[in-house]
């Protein structure tokens, strides 16, 4: 499947560039009307070149640039293909070995008839604690289990930004945050306990955290949920959450 466009451009614009806010990358370069980000290898959006308006087109040269930065910085290189991207820059990235490396769908919401309950359980925090920061590694892929990287992320948030941790028995079993961008909250790095599974707890922990968001002026929810995963796409729909865009990462190992 390619890049598709579900809903409407601007809402695709909206959320890609509200991205680079909420999760900002240590080292951002712009080309071209890309936005091309470094994060020492920690997660695949803070690590990737993204367009940041409609169209937005690469030529080789810039593309050979882009792919030289990734390698100074022992990363392959790696894009993100939006409906923002042009179909000509996606055609000369192909012809250049690029393959896909997963795939999402971009999903909002209106939170005008929302009414999120929150949950006793769920702490809040306007930093990210050491505890909080451990917590996320923990249940992350061996790639993102590095509390220090995900720290230069989340602590370069400048937007308004939430932390949640939920205890039972007072041990952390989950762990999440949002921030809040210009009237849009996004929900990202949600993680729960696999023992703690099934029992409400994931999505009260995102109900609290988008009631958090709203109280600071948010009014449209977005996220991005990988094409695989089924039970998360399923809790995000139940809360109101559409899908606007389809969007693949692709990259080049050489």
């Amino acid at each position: 499947m390619s890049s598709e466009l579900y809903g409407d451009l601007a809402e695709v614009l909206a959320c890609e560039q509200r991205i680079v806010n909420c999760w900002p990358a240590p080292s951002t370069l712009i080309f071209g009307g890309f936005a091309v980000r470094f994060a020492h290898g920690y997660s695949g959006r803070a690590n990737s070149a993204s367009a940041m308006q409609p169209k937005a087109d690469l030529g080789e040269a810039d593309i050979a640039a882009i792919e030289q930065l990734y390698r100074e910085a022992g990363l392959p290189p790696t894009f993100r293909d939006t409906p923002l991207m042009s179909r000509p820059t996606r055609k000369r990235l192909d012809a250049r070995g690029y393959v896909l490396k997963d795939a999402s769908f971009g999903m909002v919401a209106d939170f005008a008839a929302a009414a999120f309950q929150r949950r006793s359980d769920v702490e809040i925090s306007r930093e990210p604690s050491p505890e909080w920061l451990e917590g996320i590694s923990r249940f992350q892929t061996p790639d993102k289990r590095s509390p220090e990287h995900l720290k230069a992320i989340v602590g370069a948030i400048r937007v308004p930004v939430f932390f949640a941790t939920v205890r039972q028995e007072s041990r952390a079993i989950g762990f999440g945050f949002s921030a809040v961008d210009r009237g849009y909250a996004e929900i990202a790095s949600v993680m729960l306990d696999p023992a703690a599974r099934g029992q409400g707890i994931g999505r009260g922990m995102v109900e609290t955290l988008l009631a958090e968001a709203v109280a600071a002026g948010a009014t449209k929810g977005f996220l991005q949920v990988e094409s695989k995963n089924r039970i998360a796409k399923a809790l995000y729909q139940k809360l109101g959450y559409r899908d606007v865009y389809y969007y693949e990462t692709i990259w080049k190992r050489d």
